[in-house]
């Protein structure tokens, strides 16, 4: 009898979706999931500082809209990580399977370990386009909540400035997973995009403050 999925992180409760980070066979790696899980605590808290601030901020209601709309754009992230490593997960251990059974056949075995490396390749490219895609909204998130940061009343900018903090370190994070991710070749775009989006991040935060 086959075991039936695990609901998406976004559908269990906080200490399930720690354990997962935790674990080193659920996830491909915790660095993106809890990037996007940090950017979208960051967005949540940007929108709930922007509705403290209707009475007092006329674009209050649009910082609010943003706000949501990010946050929902991070949690997708959060699943599209999930998604991914079931996905590859599943096709490497149909390959794993493959080569068992093809152990008197050399040419079966070959073509394994040539699907195998295709499939980590994907993977790794996968990966990067996910931390990029994390990264660039994280640092939309410090640039939204440092601008209510500034427009908030001084009774919730502490909150304002704990929300530039968190998405600010999720953009670094995110765009650090891009650095170092060895499919990429050095001059590769999508390094420096990620380098971008933290530059901007680390200056909404210098604005904030």
């Amino acid at each position: 009898m086959s075991v039936p999925p695990r609901p998406g992180l976004l559908h269990r409760p906080l200490s399930d979706v720690l354990s997962a980070l935790a674990s080193q066979h659920e996830l491909a790696g915790g660095g993106c999931p809890a990037a996007a899980l940090t950017a979208a605590s960051a967005a949540a808290l940007t929108a709930k500082v922007a509705r403290g601030s209707r009475a007092t901020w006329i674009e209050a209601g649009g910082a609010i809209a943003h706000a949501e709309s990010l946050r929902m754009q991070a949690q997708a992230l959060i699943e599209r990580d999930a998604d991914a490593y079931r996905d590859a997960s599943s096709a490497l251990l149909r390959s794993e399977r493959s080569a068992r059974r093809g152990v008197a056949a050399p040419a079966i075995v070959t073509t394994s370990v040539a699907d195998r490396e295709r499939l980590v390749g994907e993977a790794l490219t996968h990966a990067a386009d996910l931390a990029l895609a994390i990264a660039n909204a994280s640092s939309e998130i410090a640039q939204l909540a440092a601008a209510v940061a500034r427009s908030c009343p001084s009774s919730l900018r502490p909150d304002a400035l704990t929300a530039v903090a968190l998405a600010e370190a999720a953009t670094c994070a995110a765009a650090q997973l891009v650095e170092v991710n060895r499919r990429l070749p050095a001059d590769d775009q999508r390094r420096a995009a990620s380098s971008e989006a933290a530059e901007a991040a680390l200056k909404a935060r210098e604005r904030a403050l």
